[in-house]
């Protein structure tokens, strides 16, 4: 029974863990769907820069916080649990400020980089959401910490579901929507967010507030170090879309950010197989089983292309009528565009599952280092590119730096791990006969219970 308990436990919280995901990509793709049809290419490409700007700005802040606060709330004594969740608190703030502050100083400035005159006043509308970001981000990592995820996956549905649907009503009522009508809307998302977040996050809340150096320190000193390969990570996946922006327009971006937009769902099960990686290869090295650590990168990356490839051969093959399904037809101008973003799916589990394995195996520093270089690289060669064959040439500069990462990456794993392409392919060409095996014994089983 109490294994039961146990084993009932992990289910539902990776349930709930998993659907907060699906919620996310669901209203997120539900609102390009949509707001492509109602606003112009100008205006979409200012909203995805918004996005964009929003995006890294959540992952610098859950970057210096979040891992540092899980950690220490496990492993600490439940008397320091108010210090721990003081200096967080107090981090989370001070870090929202100073980004509040940047914005005012620096938002005019983006302006004439990125030539997005619209943008200005959308960053500046969203600085009551960001505050507003400071509580529902505690209540949220507060939860993680105490591996609650019930509250996490509500809190999201509401604040994206509220969002998409004022979206809805708001076309359906005038036909028609703008800018500052979204930027309102995405707060109105945040502020419903944090009053389902506090409800289920309270009973793990501190009613004092001890605030200490040391434990400021400690927090920082921990989350500069996954602030350091996120950001790097983060320069990598999204500085073709700002050079695009810098070069030629917000127009631009908006066709350019729909086709990310596409070849991200191809990158999905990369995330939910990272999730279950980790722990995988973390617990077998452990063991001092590298052998093991080696067959699940080869498995992982198999299995991977194998759902992917496919789905990516397909929309190579048709791009303008998967642009016109998804985006209508002002947007079909793209399909060379997708072409060459859904080439990104040859190397992104390579890349993706490298990085799983480097910090599950204790090697953080060296993945950071080769995130760091492929960052620094990308940017010099999507602006060459970009120079020399226009908007084409940054996606073409993402694919060579994706080609030269899988190339480092492959050899540090060939070499540490003898990792065999041979192996990776072997294993995506029995996914198939393996799955077909899996829903064959379902169905018998099934049948045989009836």
């Amino acid at each position: 029974m109490a294994d039961e308990k146990k084993y009932q436990y992990w289910i539902t919280s990776g349930v709930y863990s998993g659907l907060q995901k699906l919620a996310v990509l669901f209203f997120g793709f539900g609102s390009v769907l949509v707001l492509v049809r109602f606003l112009t290419k100008e205006e979409m490409g200012i909203w995805s820069l918004f996005l964009l700007i929003t995006g890294m700005i959540e992952v610098i802040r859950q970057s210096l916080i979040k891992n540092g606060l899980i950690k220490f709330l496990n492993s600490t004594d439940r008397s320091e649990h108010v210090l721990v969740n003081s200096a967080a608190l107090c981090l989370n703030i001070a870090i929202t400020v100073a980004f509040a502050l940047f914005i005012l100083l620096l938002a005019q400035p983006a302006n004439e980089i990125l030539k997005a005159p619209g943008l200005t006043p959308v960053l500046y509308k969203f600085l009551p959401g960001l505050l507003i970001l400071i509580p529902f981000s505690h209540f949220e990592w507060i939860q993680n910490a105490n591996a609650d995820f019930r509250g996490i996956f509500w809190a999201y549905l509401v604040r994206q579901g509220l969002s998409f649907s004022c979206i809805l009503v708001h076309i359906l009522i005038n036909d028609a929507i703008n800018l500052g009508s979204l930027i309102i809307y995405y707060n109105l998302g945040i502020i419903a967010g944090t009053l389902i977040s506090y409800n289920f996050a309270r009973k793990f809340l501190q009613k004092a507030f001890v605030l200490q150096k040391l434990w400021l320190q400690k927090l920082w000193h921990f989350g500069k170090f996954v602030f350091g390969t996120n950001f790097s990570s983060m320069i990598f996946r999204n500085t073709d879309q700002f050079v695009v922006s810098s070069f030629f327009s917000p127009a631009v971006v908006a066709l350019y950010s729909v086709c990310i937009r596409i070849s991200n769902l191809v990158d999905v099960p990369s995330q939910v197989l990272g999730d279950i990686l980790f722990p995988k290869s973390a617990k077998v090295v452990e063991d001092g089983n590298l052998d093991k650590v080696k067959y699940y990168y080869e498995k992982a990356v198999g299995s991977l292309l194998a759902i992917g490839l496919p789905v990516s051969l397909f929309i190579f093959i048709f791009p303008k009528i998967v642009l016109w399904i998804i985006a209508g037809k002002d947007y079909v101008e793209a399909a060379t565009l997708l072409q060459i973003t859904m080439s990104y799916s040859l190397f992104l589990p390579f890349v993706k599952q490298f990085g799983t394995i480097m910090d599950s195996t204790g090697h953080p520093k060296l993945n950071f280092k080769v995130l760091s270089l492929i960052a620094v690289l990308n940017i010099g060669i999507c602006l060459a590119y970009s120079h020399f064959f226009g908007v084409q040439g940054a996606a073409f500069g993402t694919l060579t730096s994706y080609f030269i990462c899988f190339i480092i990456t492959y050899s540090i794993l060939a070499k540490k791990m003898k990792v065999q392409l041979l192996n990776v392919f072997g294993y995506m060409l029995r996914f198939y006969p393996e799955m077909f095996g899996v829903f064959h014994q379902r169905l018998q089983w099934k049948w045989k219970t009836r």
